[in-house]
């Protein structure tokens, strides 16, 4: 029992470290096919879908979240985009016409989704919302976007954009854009501490065995 605890927590930390299945680094600047699916979910605001849907490029599927609130889009649907990395040596523009400063505040306020839809309609409403003030939106903050983004605010110059990128649909300049859920490239802080504590645990334990 012991050593299937030690488990879970060291295979918990693995998947939390899990990259998008897509190479979007070898995308950059390239034009390319993104389907986009429904929001599973059926998560809204009560005019509009929140948080995380579905995006299939190649045929690999990966979530993503929406960016622009300018324009109305029908799932399911594709659309030609190009691929933006948010890295501040690699970023060239985008059709929204935001400052790269702009959109890693939305992508650092887009970890609130987190990586698969959570079911949470208020908390993914709240971050979506402050997403989209963006881009016209003019949703009045409430207290959990204001939280949002004063924590947002409080982060994003410091984060590191290696692995964010901008989808741009570029069949209509400036119709739509979406964000994939971040690659994560290192663990974060709490992932460090889970995964530093699922090896002293599985040491451990591991130790008492061999001295029996």
């Amino acid at each position: 029992m012991k050593s299937l605890l030690c488990f879970s927590v060291l295979l918990t930390n693995v998947v939390l470290c899990q990259a998008s299945p897509i190479d979007f680094a070898s995308l950059v600047g390239q034009t390319v096919a993104l389907t986009v699916e429904p929001y599973a979910s059926g998560e809204n605001n009560g005019s509009f879908y929140v948080g995380l849907t579905q995006g299939v490029i190649d045929g690999q599927t990966f979530y993503m979240f929406c960016d622009d609130f300018q324009d109305e889009i029908n799932v399911p649907t594709t659309y030609d985009v190009t691929v933006v990395s948010l890295s501040s040596g690699a970023f060239t523009s985008d059709a929204l016409g935001l400052s790269l400063a702009q959109l890693q505040q939305q992508a650092t306020l887009g970890v609130n989704f987190g990586s698969t839809p959570s079911g949470n309609s208020q908390a993914d409403t709240d971050a979506q919302q402050a997403i989209w003030n963006y881009t016209g939106a003019t949703y009045t903050p409430d207290s959990g976007m204001q939280a949002d983004t004063a924590t947002m605010l409080a982060a994003y110059q410091n984060a590191t954009y290696s692995g964010s990128y901008l989808l741009d649909v570029t069949s209509e300049p400036g119709q739509q854009a979406f964000m994939p859920v971040s690659s994560v490239t290192a663990p974060e802080p709490v992932s460090l501490v889970l995964l530093g504590s699922g090896l002293l645990i599985f040491g451990l334990y591991g130790r008492r065995r061999a001295c029996r």
